[in-house]
């Protein structure tokens, strides 16, 4: 799904990924698939929303860190929100919360994109 964040007269095409309950190799394999498609379109923008997330493993990981990477590179970002206690604190303890930006809500996510802090 693709949201449009308005920041005074400029449009910021934001990709919203919905993840499953796991966020493991197979799960990752499919999004980076998916975050492929959006390089092609120039949308290098995406949310990946986890509030269905309850586990997560370090292959799945890599493969999020990996993509991270390449949309950085083209000016984009992968952003975080809806993080249960559990993945949030898996997040900080393998450093990943030092690399993305975790929000509380989609909302306060999509704002991030357009309105910088």
């Amino acid at each position: 799904m693709v949201y449009h964040a308005k920041n005074g007269h400029q449009y910021f095409d934001v990709e919203v990924l919905d993840c499953s309950s796991r966020l493991d190799a197979s799960t990752m394999v499919k999004m980076k698939q998916r975050m492929n498609q959006f390089v092609k379109k120039n949308h290098t923008k995406v949310l990946l929303d986890m509030c269905r997330t309850r586990h997560v493993e370090l292959a799945g990981l890599g493969i999020l860190i990996e993509r991270l990477r390449i949309l950085r590179a083209l000016n984009g970002d992968i952003k975080l929100c809806n993080l249960n206690r559990q993945v949030l604190e898996t997040l900080r303890l393998v450093g990943v919360s030092r690399l993305m930006e975790s929000y509380d809500s989609r909302e306060e996510a999509l704002r991030s994109f357009c309105c910088p802090q």
